[in-house]
């Protein structure tokens, strides 16, 4: 017979390892698990956020993204855009990378968009998909959103970003068949 494989929980008088509870799960959480290629999420928009100029969050939608990384996600998309989208004109993109996460995002009226992508959804992808949101927002809004136009609106944006995004994949990018099916639905089913 061949020799056996030493298992890690057990220790060396074969005896189960006593495991501290305080720190179980903690390792290695310093750096996103979203950054690592071994990581197992499948390919997709893994976020779409949007916030005002000073930063606060007005939607955020996030597919695939476990909790504990959602509030790193926010801070490094506010930051991002603090740094980046003082002085660009509406509708002028920006492209971040690191490894095979990208993030593509924008200014519209006093409102800037984040597109959070995955493999398959890298900047082409992700600069199709903010197209289409800004598209969407301007034809809900009427013109580029202040961030008050852009809040009396948040019913039919959120059913627009339904539309668009669904569970993580790009559903459609046809503006007018979105338009038509908002108007199927009420705000309140969202």
């Amino acid at each position: 017979m061949g020799a056996s494989l030493p298992n890690p929980d057990l220790d060396s008088q074969g005896g189960q390892q006593k495991k501290d509870p305080t720190t179980a799960g903690t390792e290695e959480r310093s750096r996103s698990r979203l950054l690592h290629p071994s990581n197992p999420i499948p390919e997709m928009i893994l976020a779409v956020l949007f916030t005002n100029t000073d930063g606060n969050i007005l939607v955020e939608r996030f597919h695939g993204v476990p909790a504990e990384e959602r509030l790193h996600w926010r801070s490094f998309l506010v930051k991002l855009g603090a740094d980046n989208l003082k002085g660009t004109k509406n509708e002028e993109l920006l492209v971040a990378s690191h490894k095979s996460v990208f993030v593509v995002y924008t200014i519209l009226g006093d409102v800037c968009i984040y597109v959070v992508g995955k493999d398959e959804y890298d900047e082409l992808a992700l600069a199709e998909l903010i197209f289409v949101i800004t598209s969407s927002v301007k034809d809900v809004c009427g013109k580029p959103p202040t961030e008050r136009l852009f809040l009396d609106h948040y019913g039919k944006i959120c059913l627009c970003l339904d539309e668009i995004i669904w569970k993580g994949m790009l559903e459609n990018t046809d503006k007018d068949r979105i338009r038509r099916l908002i108007r199927l639905k009420a705000p309140t089913d969202a």
